[in-house]
């Protein structure tokens, strides 16, 4: 029997409601395309920007996605903070303390989907370009993190990594290994370095003078743009591709690079993948400018779209089809490490909203669906059988308060009382003490997620298990604003979203009786107003999604001056532990540094964890015999969108 049914023959408004109902609960008699079995088409609401993960677009969550499903490499991270390496890949190990000397084997299985071996130089080039050493300029970024201005003529990667900066020599390459040593220790040595994009494959399009021009497409994908594997594109009027020699349907690799007169492709890629060493190793300026400005823009959707060599990957599956409707990957031929494709093809679909990948689900045009969780898609997921409805936590909200744009929280704001500094403490200590968790929990979040419960995690997941810190709110709250009547708290928070909007109207209420005047800050970009108008804000709603450097985020988020830190919070003693963190190797020994670091910051009154926010996740349920025609997914995680990896979720696409 075709198509989900719903359970009782109910039927839930799910755009055409009356067209719905006949769809899923009748059989569909058109036989499935015989390739369906081998198709898994996946959606979700998170587009792909680019296959470059130490970008802004590039660390976008639809971009680790799909990421996650076209790339290996040395280690993985894990949404529980777990670092977990790939022995097929290679092995990063720690050969020294002092300095803290780090040595990358490259195995023999370790392939790029052309065909072409994981080399030294693909690891030298992201050392070139994520430790910031060989940038001339510090580029300027726009507010969605990208570089700007004229870049043209210097050498800017422009993705300086925080612990990769810590490693200003030249990275030793001896045979297949890449020895990379500190000025001093950094506690995410696991995960700061693994390849990233071919440098066979960045060094033709920047250093050979036959090799097109690049960029050769606009950022964002033209709709229906393909990127099949080819010998050669042909620019089409739309500003995408077609194919001037495509190989078969089924084929699952990407071209080998050009290849000069008298010299087989394997040379070709040594050549061009030899010139970025040479460019890295004697820092060759005519050299790394035009390298630096390829690396920048080689992994966008527009330009994987246009150039099937941009597609070039070290996974179980490689790239076939960018544009608007998603991406298509299919199974990666050249791969031969221990996790190969368990299907043929894999689609994942971001054209559908909410309601309609239910419905797609429903119809078998889909067998997963993560959908943006909310009351009528869970009701419409629920009422569907033959799935399995996964609920979950992805983001920790945290209420966090602004201590230096001059509003209610910030010292400067009380120049006249006796000690200024006590007076702004003791009102953040009594407004978070406000804040009820509980509440925000069973009205908020526990509709979505019924085994929700109150977060006291203040740091993203740093390793097995997220060090939590006692609960602040637990203890009688201190007297509010007193006889001087309610003091105004301005909260910015991105009300679109209906968790947040309701966990803000509980702040309301209970500051209210605590005798705050909690009033919610309407601006049109929520994210920016966090990060460039600290004077319009008191407190803010966020989610604090898992970094790629998990322990340097924090400090990041925190530390005086960091680069993220959005409160203006100052604590030399914080600062002090920061310091010593992110200098911490040991994996033990930094989870009790940030325990320590948390517990700081709570009992400062920066910042009150409330509760993860709520995902969902539908898959068909579906056996072989039963199905015959369409794939069988088996078990599949919860998709949670603020992983900095997803490569974890999609474990059920390999064998």
């Amino acid at each position: 029997m075709r198509g989900r049914r719903r359970r009782g023959g109910g039927v839930v408004a799910v755009a055409a409601a009356a067209a719905l109902a006949v769809t899923t609960t009748a059989c569909t008699s058109t036989p499935p395309d015989p390739a369906r079995a081998g198709t898994v088409v996946v959606s979700s609401d998170l587009p792909f920007a680019s296959l470059n993960g130490a970008t802004a677009a590039g660390r976008a969550p639809g971009s680790v996605l799909v990421r996650g499903l076209v790339q290996s490499g040395f280690t993985t991270l894990a949404d529980d903070g777990t670092v977990d390496g790939d022995a097929s890949f290679g092995t990063v190990e720690k050969v020294a303390d002092a300095p803290l000397t780090v040595r990358y084997t490259i195995a023999p299985t370790a392939t790029w989907s052309d065909g072409v071996p994981v080399t030294p130089a693909d690891l030298l080039l992201e050392w070139a370009a994520r430790s910031g050493q060989l940038d001339e300029v510090v580029p300027e970024l726009d507010a969605d993190g990208e570089p700007v201005g004229d870049l043209g003529d210097v050498v800017a990667f422009g993705a300086t990594s925080a612990a990769l900066a810590r490693a200003s020599a030249v990275p030793v390459v001896d045979g297949a290994t890449v020895t990379v040593v500190y000025d001093s220790p950094v506690a995410d040595w696991h995960v700061a370095l693994d390849v990233n994009l071919p440098a066979h494959v960045v060094g033709r399009l920047a250093l050979d003078p036959q090799a097109p021009s690049f960029p050769a497409t606009t950022p964002t994908p033209s709709r229906g743009a393909t990127a099949t594997p080819s010998q050669g594109t042909t620019p089409t009027p739309s500003g995408g591709a077609t194919t001037a020699a495509t190989t078969s349907a089924d084929a699952t690799a990407a071209p080998s690079p050009d290849a000069t007169a008298g010299e087989p492709d394997a040379a070709a890629a040594a050549r061009w993948a030899d010139a970025v060493v040479t460019a890295v190793q004697q820092q060759d300026r005519a050299s790394l400018v035009p390298v630096s400005r390829v690396w920048r823009s080689a992994g966008r959707a527009g330009d994987v779209a246009a150039d099937p060599t941009l597609t070039t990957t070290t996974g179980p599956y490689v790239l076939a089809r960018v544009d608007g409707d998603g991406v298509e990957a299919v199974r990666n031929d050249a791969y031969t490490g221990d996790r190969p494709a368990a299907f043929d093809r894999v689609r994942v679909r971001t054209d559908l909203d909410p309601l309609a990948q239910v419905e797609a689900l429903a119809d078998d045009e889909l067998d997963i669906a993560a959908p943006v969780s909310t009351p009528d898609v869970l009701t419409a997921a629920t009422e569907l059988e033959g799935v399995t409805v996964s609920t979950g936590g992805d983001a920790v909200l945290q209420v966090v308060l602004q201590e230096a744009g001059g509003g209610l929280f910030d010292p400067a704001a009380h120049a006249s009382a006796p000690d200024p500094t006590a007076a702004a403490a003791e009102l953040r200590t009594a407004f978070l003490a406000s804040v009820r968790r509980d509440e925000a929990v069973r009205h908020a979040v526990g509709m979505l997620w019924a085994e929700a419960e109150v977060s006291d995690v203040v740091a993203a997941q740093v390793g097995p298990q997220a060090p939590a810190v006692e609960d602040p709110t637990a203890a009688d709250p201190p007297d509010g604003p007193g006889d001087d009547g309610p003091l105004t708290v301005r909260v910015l928070a991105n009300l679109g979203d209906p968790v947040r909007a309701a966990v803000v109207g509980g702040l309301v209420d209970a500051g209210a009786a605590a005798g705050f005047t909690v009033v919610p800050v309407e601006v049109d970009d929520p994210a920016r107003a966090l990060r460039a108008a600290p004077q319009d804000w008191d407190a803010a709603l966020v989610p604090v999604a898992q970094e790629d450097l998990p322990v340097a985020g924090l400090a990041a988020r925190w530390r005086t001056g960091g680069a993220t830190n959005v409160t203006g919070h100052t604590d030399p003693a914080l600062d002090a532990v920061l310091d010593a963190l992110v200098a911490q190797p040991d994996p033990q020994a930094a989870a009790q540094g940030v325990t320590q670091a948390a517990e700081a910051l709570v009992t400062w009154g920066a910042v009150l964890p409330v509760a993860r926010t709520p995902v969902l996740t539908v898959s068909a349920a579906r056996d072989a015999e039963d199905d015959d025609g369409l794939p069988v997914v088996g078990d599949v995680p919860v998709l949670t969108p603020s992983a900095a990896d997803l490569t974890w979720w999609w474990g059920w696409t390999r064998r």
